[in-house]
């Protein structure tokens, strides 16, 4: 992934596979052009240039290095971190308490976290005379809506529990009820084997900066999903000051090198500098050109006959 907030990421401008190789008098001043550095303060400061091919963007840099982005892809992951940052999953409680068998360790997994259950929508019940494994019940679980809003609903069950407390590491890798970390989260939370999402982004920082919220991996492909079909698609046509706009707040995404799929947002084209200076070279010798027609003594006096 990309870099932190305030450091830079190099991008390669040379690595396709059908590139020609650069003959043995150009490697050297090949090597020192093959990187360029782009930091988050970039995203402020680019020149949009257009929108092409009415999906992506074409964007210059301050160091005069063109650049091509995904409108897509940056719209939905600016989108999916802050429904990451700001949604509050709500609870729905239970008519009765669900009464829970779980590890040793994932009991004392639960009650060291609460915090982090609840702010997952988990609701419990603790009795203390209840032999070990079975201290605990369920009194609410996470509710994602009925999906009348048009998005999928979200299931969510006392397996969850396990799954959550497999990425908080209760039992090492794995839950007592056999599940691993990242699965059984298809974009609608089923499946069996996750999503890109999912495997880079459940359970908590994952080298992202500042404060996190450890997420359910269901959670996490539900909000994927959602902010992929709510952003902007490929073929929407933007005008400059929405252009202008995708590209500004992408200083402000955490990891904005790539949308929760793994999709790239952004990618290095070429550095424009020789460019512009031959174009700006030869306007200055349009503009400094010769600007005097010469005209025969005949050809004045047939436009005089002629007025």
């Amino acid at each position: 992934l990309g870099p932190t907030s305030g450091q830079s990421v190099g991008i390669n401008d040379g690595d396709e596979k059908d590139a020609p190789k650069p003959s043995k008098t150009s490697k050297k001043s090949s090597k020192k052009q093959k990187t360029c550095r782009l930091t988050h303060a970039d995203f402020e400061s680019m020149d949009v240039i257009g929108q092409f091919n009415l999906g992506f963007i074409l964007a210059r840099c301050r160091n005069n290095h063109l650049w091509i982005l995904d409108q897509h892809a940056c719209d939905e992951k600016f989108n999916f971190e802050r429904l990451c940052a700001t949604t509050t999953v709500h609870e729905q409680k239970l008519i009765a308490p669900l009464p829970l068998e779980l590890s040793p360790s994932e009991e004392s997994c639960v009650l060291d976290n609460m915090d982090i259950f609840e702010k997952n929508g988990f609701r419990f019940r603790y009795d203390s005379k209840k032999p070990p494994r079975h201290r605990l019940s369920l009194t609410a679980l996470p509710h994602s809506g009925s999906g009348g809003d048009g998005h999928k609903a979200v299931q969510f069950g006392k397996e969850d529990v396990g799954a959550l407390c497999a990425i908080l590491g209760a039992d090492g890798a794995s839950s007592s009820l056999g599940l691993v970390a990242g699965s059984g989260t298809g974009a609608d939370g089923s499946g069996l084997y996750g999503n890109n999402a999912v495997r880079r982004y459940a359970g908590g920082n994952n080298n992202m900066e500042g404060p996190s919220i450890v997420r359910l991996p269901k959670a996490v492909a539900m909000f994927a999903s959602r902010a992929c079909r709510s952003s902007i698609m490929i073929g929407t046509a933007l005008s400059e000051k929405e252009l202008k706009a995708v590209v500004r707040k992408m200083k402000d995404v955490v990891q904005p090198w790539d949308c929760a799929h793994g999709r790239p947002t952004i990618r290095h084209v070429t550095d424009i500098l020789q460019t512009m200076l031959t174009d700006e070279r030869a306007a200055a010798q349009h503009i400094a050109g010769p600007n005097l027609a010469a005209f025969t003594q005949a050809e004045v006096d047939d436009d005089d006959d002629a007025e």
